[in-house]
C-alpha cells in the first residue's frame, strides 16, 4: 500500500515540476549554432500615423514644412501626435505643398526616399526622417511587466518585447506564446514556440503594431526548481527513509 502511494506521488510529483528545460528557449541543445535571420522590414499600412522631418539647408524663414512645428516646438515635443500624417484608406499620405504619395507596402526607407525625391525641388539638399507614432503592443500574461508598450523602432522581435517586459515569469509556456494580429480586417490568431531555434528565421518572429502576445501559464505549476537534480537526489532520500521506516 505504501508503495503504490509512493509511487502515484512520485508520477503526480514529476509530471508537476517546471525544469531548466522548460524555461529555455531558442534550444540549440549547448550546441554553437549559425541560424540564418529572416530580413523582416516593416511595410506601412492604412492607419499608420507618421512623423515626417525634413532637415535642409534651406533658412527657416522659407521652409514651410517645419514652420508650424518650429513654431511650437516644446508643443510638439509633449504631443508629437499633434503633427503626425495618417496613411489612408487609399495608402497615401499626404503632406503640406508636397503632395500625395502612395507609401502602402514600402517600408520606412522606401518612403523617405520617394519624399525625398520631390523635396530636392523646394528644399536645398534635404535630408527625410520619417517614423511611425502609433507603433504600440499589448502584452498580457505571464510576463513581469504586462501592458501597452509604445516603440520607436519597427523592426523589434518578440525576444526584445518580453526583455522590454522584464522578462517572462517561470510559469509561462514558452512553447505556445498566442499572437493576435489585425490584418486587412481580417484578425489572423497564432501561436509562437520560443524554444524553436527556426523561430529565428521566420517572420513571426517580429512584432507588428497593435499585435496582442498573451503568454499562457504552463500546467506545470506544482513547483519550480532550479537545481532538478538535487531535489531528485533529496526526494529519494527522503522516500528510502520513509519506507525504511515503515518496515520497522
Amino acid at each position: 500500500m505504501y508503495k503504490r502511494c509512493i509511487y502515484v506521488f512520485l508520477i503526480v510529483f514529476f509530471n508537476s515540476c517546471v525544469s531548466n528545460s522548460d524555461l529555455n528557449i531558442i534550444n540549440t541543445k549547448n550546441e554553437n549554432k549559425n541560424i540564418p535571420s529572416y530580413n523582416f522590414n516593416y511595410k506601412l499600412k492604412k492607419g499608420d500615423l507618421i512623423s515626417v522631418q525634413i532637415s535642409s539647408l534651406t533658412p527657416m524663414e522659407y521652409d514651410f514644412f517645419n514652420k508650424e512645428s518650429g513654431s511650437n516646438s516644446q508643443l510638439y515635443v509633449t504631443n508629437p501626435f499633434l503633427y503626425g500624417y495618417l496613411v489612408d484608406d487609399q495608402g497615401a499620405l499626404n503632406l503640406p505643398v508636397l503632395g500625395s504619395f502612395n507609401v502602402e507596402g514600402l517600408n520606412l526607407v522606401e518612403a523617405q526616399a520617394l519624399i525625398q525625391k520631390t523635396s530636392e525641388r523646394f528644399f536645398s539638399e534635404p535630408s527625410v526622417r520619417l517614423n511611425i507614432l502609433n507603433y504600440y503592443i499589448t502584452v498580457l500574461g505571464e510576463v513581469n511587466n504586462p501592458g501597452r508598450i509604445s516603440l520607436n523602432e519597427p523592426n523589434i522581435n518578440l525576444l526584445e518585447v518580453f526583455g522590454i517586459c522584464g522578462d517572462l515569469t517561470k510559469i509561462a509556456n514558452r512553447k505556445k506564446i498566442k499572437i493576435i494580429r489585425s490584418e486587412n480586417d481580417i484578425t489572423k490568431v497564432f501561436f509562437v514556440d520560443l524554444r524553436d531555434k527556426d523561430l529565428i528565421s521566420s517572420e513571426n518572429f517580429y512584432v507588428q503594431p497593435n499585435d496582442i502576445i498573451y503568454v499562457e501559464p504552463t500546467s506545470k505549476r506544482f513547483v519550480l526548481f532550479d537545481d532538478l537534480p538535487a531535489v531528485i537526489s533529496t526526494l529519494f532520500s527522503g522516500v528510502t527513509l520513509f519506507y525504511l521506516i515503515q518496515q520497522k
